[in-house]
This record gives C-alpha cells, sequence and structure tokens, in this order.
C-alpha cells in the first residue's frame, strides 16, 4: 500500500494521498469535494469551480475544503426536492440481470408478488420495489405498495434532455412499489440493481394486454417494470485514476501485479453507483390503483403494526421462568 503516491497525474488529481473525497452526487453537501487540509495535496482545478454544477463538471473539478467548510455546504439538487439517498445493491436471488424475471426468482425478490397476478398493473409475477424508511414514506403522503416515481438529476437522467412530452419519457422514467423497511434509516432508500428496464413495446404490452403484462410483442422480452428501471437514477462516476494506464494495483482474477485497465475494477466502465433521488407519489397501491394495498394495512407489516404485532416485536409472547 502507498500512503503517499508520486505519479504525476495522481498529484493533479488530488489522488496522492489517502483522504476522503464526497460522493460525486450520494450526499447532502457539495459533491466531489476533497476533504483534507493538508499541504501535500495540490490537486489542479482544471477550470471547474463550485458554482459548476453540471453531471460532467462535478466529475472533473477538484476542490479542496477542510471538513469544517464541507458540513456547511449543500448539494444543489437538494433545493429541488431531491433528498434521498438511493443505495443500489446487488439481489441474492439473481446474478446482476441473470434470472432476474424467472418466475421464482422474481417472486421470492419482492414483497409484492403473486404468481396468479390478480393485480394486472403489475408487469409481471413480480413488481419491482424501492425500500424506504416508513416515516419518510407517511410525510410524502405515501402508504405501504403505493406506487412511485422516483427521479434523479434531470441534467442527464432518465437521459439528457429528457421532457414529458418526449414519447420516450413514458418508457424511461421510473415508477417502482414504495415498501415500507424501517431498517434504513430516515432518508436512504434502497433499489436492487439490474431489473429488465422497461422500454417503449413493453410499456405498450403493460396498457393493451388483457392481462396487463410487460411483455414485449414479437420478441417476448419481459420488463421488470411498468415504466423505467434502475438505469434511469445512476450513472457509472469514474474516478480520475481509474482513467489512467499508470495506476497500479493487483490483478483482478490472477496473482500479480498490473498498471493501469483491469478488467472493471480499475476502469471507466463503473458498475451503479448511489445517487441522489426525488420521490412523489404515482398511485395506491390497493388492486386496481383504488386505496392502500392490502398487505400493507392487515397490522402485520413495517409501519403499520396492530398491537398484537408490537406485542410480538416487544416479546411479549415469550415468558421467562425463573429457576
Amino acid at each position: 500500500m502507498h500512503g503517499y503516491v508520486d505519479i504525476p497525474e495522481a498529484i493533479d488529481f488530488g489522488e496522492n494521498l489517502i483522504v476522503h473525497r464526497e460522493a460525486v452526487e450520494a450526499t447532502l453537501y457539495l459533491p466531489n469535494v476533497i476533504v483534507s487540509t493538508s499541504p501535500f495535496l495540490r490537486p489542479k482545478s482544471y477550470g471547474f469551480g463550485p458554482d459548476d454544477n453540471s453531471p460532467d463538471a462535478r466529475q472533473v473539478r477538484n476542490i479542496m475544503m477542510p471538513w469544517s467548510e464541507v458540513k456547511e455546504t449543500t448539494n444543489p439538487l437538494a433545493a429541488d426536492g431531491y433528498t434521498f439517498l438511493c443505495l443500489t445493491p446487488k439481489s441474492r436471488h439473481s446474478v446482476h440481470s441473470s434470472w432476474a424475471v424467472t418466475d421464482w426468482h422474481w417472486l421470492w425478490n419482492t414483497n409484492f408478488s403473486d404468481p396468479y397476478r390478480v393485480e394486472s398493473r403489475m408487469p409481471g409475477v413480480g413488481d419491482t420495489m424501492l425500500h424506504i424508511n416508513p416515516e419518510d414514506a407517511k410525510d410524502l403522503g405515501i402508504a405501504n405498495g403505493d406506487y412511485i416515481w422516483v427521479d434523479a438529476n434531470p441534467e442527464d437522467r432518465p437521459y439528457i434532455g429528457a421532457s414529458p412530452d418526449d414519447d420516450f419519457y413514458d418508457a424511461a422514467r421510473m415508477m417502482v412499489r414504495a415498501s415500507y423497511n424501517g431498517g434504513y434509516p430516515r432518508g436512504v432508500t434502497m433499489l436492487k440493481h439490474a431489473f429488465y428496464m422497461a422500454t417503449p413495446r413493453t410499456v405498450r404490452a403493460a396498457r393493451e394486454r388483457d392481462d396487463g403484462r410487460a411483455l414485449a410483442a414479437g420478441t417476448g422480452y419481459q420488463a421488470s417494470f411498468r415504466h423505467g428501471s434502475q438505469q434511469s437514477i445512476t450513472r457509472g462516476w469514474a474516478p480520475p485514476m481509474h482513467q489512467t494506464d499508470s495506476l497500479f494495483h493487483k490483478k483482478a482474477a490472477a496473482m500479480g501485479f498490473v498498471f493501469g485497465f483491469d478488467v472493471d475494477n480499475h476502469a471507466i466502465n463503473t458498475v451503479p453507483k448511489e445517487t441522489i433521488v426525488r420521490i412523489t407519489k404515482a398511485e395506491d397501491g390497493g388492486l386496481g390503483g383504488k386505496g392502500a394495498w392490502a398487505r400493507g394495512r392487515d397490522g402485520r407489516t413495517p409501519g403499520n403494526e396492530n398491537e398484537a404485532m408490537k406485542a410480538y416485536i416487544a416479546g411479549g409472547y415469550n415468558t421467562v421462568k425463573g429457576r
């Protein structure tokens, strides 16, 4: 391990010491700030200042501040309601997109699963969901199971120049179910990655087929969403040193060391990352869009526990006898 790297590129990028750099788009502070006061860091600014917040500029610029100043800054997206951090981890029920729409894996992967598809609005036997803290959801008027719109930085998502007037916008903007989960802190949400994205054909199928399935005519492509996809809100951010030929690192799949590119561990084709999102209600979660999702109001789900469930969680059904 290098405590100090004397590669010229590393010095220019402010990567010559092990320091914390704010995420490009995943905290409520000024993006991509190098948090340090070290005199050994002297990154080039490349002419991008703190007020230049276009997606590409934020990735390239180098701004150094002490934490005392960083914590007083604000991510400019927050002013427009983009205040939720969305994590996009892998699922234990699929390998990237492989088996993501195989019926049994899809059923296991979501709380909104139904092999009989009683709810015809569901894209298939399951419905992609976003985990959200119950109190956050209630503050937004979102019941457990409601359909929600999830939007990210409109500068380039769901695509550059997106507009509700575009024909493609309907297929690109992400709609999922809200799933109450008190295991996530307020302000933090989670959407598993790599489900099959909606396309214009699957959106059309979901509206025109008698069974409502998001199954593309002519190809048999099955979408996991009624609208949009995880790619609607995420973007790969390339750390500066990952774009060089001089980065020295261990090989990804063998014993040894290498400079520069190696598979996708040290390359610009990065995997999806966490991002800041805005969440708004789209439709009620009950059958046919009427009222709340039945399972979410039966007293046995997070955020709406009945007295019996509260007692169970508190251990009220156990009796400890003395010896």
